[in-house]
């Protein structure tokens, strides 16, 4: 991880430098806004998503660097490089069978057009679609994006659906498997000062299969917090699973598809 931890500290110095220009600040780390920039703007968003919380040993890291740009029109665009990094128990369903860590990395383009605005028109409407390829996983995402601004509210919700494929040996042969997820994203939050805003995320996650329709189904909530400065912008979300809506395995959670705990944090420079 210490090569990839270098090239974000590159990337944050190279960013700070950087001369101020029109921005995309987002108040929520998971639902997605319908602002884009405009036509020749230009960001890079750091994503740093953690996950813990399973009956084993469990800790997983995602990362993200984002190249954004405004295309004008009401169109951007991003390029992105994920990195995972997961630790788990090498049982994977209970303790003491040793730690076994894993690593994958992957590309994703991202393309968002806004229909209509949030402050100027009844709702603010945009279109999202991402394409993400690695070497042993592929996925193609798309989003309907909501929201309103409403004084020193702003309100979002997200409807998307994700299709995945990984690859994987299997006595000398290559085998894909298919998974389709549903996702919803309810956010709110208040601009508290110029600079800081807060509210709370909730994340419905939906995982279908060929045979049920939720095969597992969970319910997160948590606070977000946002600060914007002159050139910068943070993003803070800690979501918990609050409820297992279908095949709960500990308790009232479903820790066998999901985590208990996750938080993500987003960085932005304005270039």
């Amino acid at each position: 991880m210490s090569k990839l931890t270098s090239v974000f500290l590159a990337i944050l110095v190279i960013s700070i430098a950087a001369q101020t220009a029109s921005a995309n600040e987002r108040k929520f780390a998971y639902a997605y806004e319908t602002s884009v920039l405009p036509q020749g703007a230009r960001e890079i968003e750091l994503w740093n998503t953690y996950q813990t919380g399973k009956p084993y040993f469990y800790r997983q890291l995602n990362q993200r660097v984002e190249y954004e740009f405004g295309l004008g029109g009401n169109l951007m665009t991003s390029l992105y490089m994920n990195y995972e990094w997961r630790m788990t128990d090498s049982n994977g369903e209970a303790t003491g069978g040793g730690l076994s860590p894993s690593y994958s990395v992957s590309i994703s383009n991202e393309w968002k057009y806004k229909l209509s605005d949030r402050t100027a028109d009844p709702i603010g409407f945009a279109l999202y679609g991402e394409a993400t390829l690695g070497l042993d996983e592929s996925e193609l995402e798309g989003k309907l994006l909501f929201d309103k601004q409403i004084g020193r509210t702003l309100l979002a919700f997200n409807a998307v659906f994700e299709r995945g494929w990984e690859s994987a040996l299997e006595n000398g042969a290559t085998v894909t498997e298919g998974e389709s997820k549903l996702e919803f994203n309810f956010s709110t939050s208040f601009v508290f000062t110029q600079n800081f805003s807060a509210g709370v995320e909730v994340f419905n996650q939906n995982l279908l299969t060929e045979k049920e329709w939720p095969g597992h189904s969970a319910l997160f909530a948590g606070p977000v917090a946002s600060y914007t400065a002159e050139n910068w912008w943070a993003t803070l979300t800690f979501m918990p699973q609050l409820a297992s809506l279908k095949n709960t395995t500990n308790g009232k959670l479903d820790l066998d598809e999901y985590q208990k705990y996750e938080a993500r944090l987003l960085f932005s420079f304005h270039l």
